[in-house]
């Protein structure tokens, strides 16, 4: 029976100018891969095949929003490196939205402190990352093994809401790295998710994570106590720079083997 393992990651960006048709130009071509939907809408994928004597699933990557995963920081080395441990990855540029701190809270006054603004705002992301995702799985969902999701960011609260929405395309785990909502009631919401996930977890903080990420860290493993999670693990990476990217490879690797992916 096919599993499906959920990588979420966080990290660096892409100009925001540079569109998928530029991006095409620039980019190997036996990597490209157009995902299109039925209102003739078209998503870049970028796709490498595994490179090991079996495959052992797909692996499907989205950096924070708004950016390419080929400017991510992290992304990057994890789609370029994952082929040579028997993982065909798939790259996906997330889709724009609006979450912003302004946008996620009502406006400070003398008397009270921001409140969380209405849900609404996440309701059109997640619902075009529904539409990308679903594009994708009808590509992968026939191949041998495990899939696995790589997301970043903001990304992973999106992925997260629309795991909650949709089960059916539920992956096998789920890694997060700097996942983070720049708001501090969405940003404890974001805890209460990943900590009640029905999926393993491997959260991941880099050493250059922003102020969002380190606020509500200690509490995301407080909480996965609390609710018991069997499958919940944080690593906090030590290295930065290229030494940092060698550290995230290596600690997905290990982590993916020790739960037989």
């Amino acid at each position: 029976m096919k599993r499906y393992l959920l990588i979420l990651l966080a990290v660096v960006f892409i100009n925001p100018a540079v569109s998928q048709d530029d991006l095409e130009r620039y980019l190997p071509q036996d990597q490209l891969h157009w995902l299109t939907g039925n209102d003739g809408e078209r998503y870049l994928a970028l796709k490498k095949e595994y490179l090991q004597a079996f495959e052992r699933g797909q692996m499907v990557l989205l950096p924070d929003w708004y950016y390419h995963p080929l400017q991510s920081f992290y992304i990057r080395p994890v789609y370029e490196n994952a082929p040579d441990f028997g993982w065909t990855t798939w790259a996906l540029t997330p889709p724009d939205n609006d979450i912003r701190t302004d946008n996620l809270q009502t406006p400070a006054t003398t008397t009270h402190f921001p409140e969380a603004a209405d849900e609404e705002v996440f309701t059109a992301p997640v619902n075009a990352l529904q539409q990308r995702m679903t594009l994708l799985l009808n590509e992968t969902l026939d191949r041998p093994g495990f899939s696995v999701w790589v997301v970043e960011g903001i990304t992973a609260d999106i992925a997260l809401r629309l795991l909650e929405s949709e089960p059916s395309i539920m992956p096998d785990a789920i890694v997060l790295v700097n996942a983070y909502v720049p708001q501090f009631q969405y940003n404890r919401t974001l805890a209460e998710r990943i900590s009640q996930s029905q999926l393993p977890v491997l959260d991941i903080r880099s050493a250059e994570a922003n102020r969002w990420v380190s606020e509500h860290w200690a509490l995301r493993k407080k909480l996965a106590n609390k609710y018991q999670h069997p499958a919940y693990r944080q690593r906090q990476l030590v290295n930065s720079g290229n030494t940092g990217q060698r550290e995230l490879i290596s600690t997905i690797k290990g982590w993916l083997e020790f739960h037989g992916f």
